[in-house]
């Protein structure tokens, strides 16, 4: 899809979503994305091309800034991954509010703590028992029920380092930027991914970005938005 049909799908879904720029009556919150996935698969750059694109086409987004960059705890396990979650949901809670916007846009969210429970559980971190406890409570309808998909982007090592690399000074790997846990981190979505039948929830979306440019892997992300965009105007409908 080109470009120019990108944004005549965009004009069309907004007019639908908004005919009148009076969203409120209609609709109690925005579309709500999540992005989550392996180290330099292309999140944050996605995060900015969807912003811009979708902003440039009349749309109110909001970005949250992502909960990495706010919670300020040492970076224990998994403490520190409850307080990124809870953060996350904590922003997600006032967006459903705020009228004035048509897409939230979320830098790791919920799935993300789904996912690294399924790693800390491979570690020995935490229990079965304890995984199910906590996978529970974030897949509660009055959490996981703000969000209307969820887009796993992932790459393999390979690539992970390579990108890593193409900018850095120094060709050291590190403690997370290194293969060996770059595979743990992509077996753990896998795993996740599978466990919860993802494959068949069309809120879900699983895209490897290891072969494209970020041009081929927005077009792709964009157009698996709109498709479930469209399927909850035509369920509201």
């Amino acid at each position: 899809m080109g470009h120019l049909d990108l944004e005549m799908r965009a004009a069309e879904i907004l007019h639908r979503f908004d005919p009148q720029s009076d969203r409120i009556r209609r609709f109690a919150r925005p579309f709500m994305i999540e992005l989550f996935g392996t180290p330099k698969s292309g999140k944050s750059t996605m995060i900015g091309m969807l912003d811009h694109f979708f902003k440039r086409n009349r749309w109110t987004v909001s970005t949250p800034v992502e909960g990495a960059e706010i919670v300020e705890l040492p970076r224990l396990e998994p403490d520190y991954n409850f307080q990124t979650g809870e953060y996350a949901l904590g922003k997600a809670r006032e967006l459903v509010h705020v009228p004035r916007f048509h897409l939230g846009i979320f830098d790791r969210a919920i799935y993300d703590v789904l996912m690294r429970m399924e790693y800390y559980l491979a570690k020995g971190v935490i229990t079965a028992e304890q995984r199910q406890v906590i996978e529970g409570y974030y897949l509660l309808p009055w959490n996981a029920g703000m969000f209307d998909m969820h887009i796993c982007l992932v790459a393999s090592p390979e690539v992970a380092i390579k990108r890593e690399l193409a900018r850095a000074l120094s060709k050291k790997h590190g403690e997370t930027m290194n293969p060996a846990t770059l595979q743990k981190l992509l077996d753990a979505h896998r795993t996740m991914w599978d466990r919860l039948g993802c494959d068949g929830n069309p809120a879900m979306a699983w895209h490897d970005s290891s072969l494209e440019t970020e041009q081929e892997t927005a077009t792709a992300i964009i157009e698996a938005v709109f498709d479930a965009f469209t399927a909850r105007l035509d369920r509201a409908e």
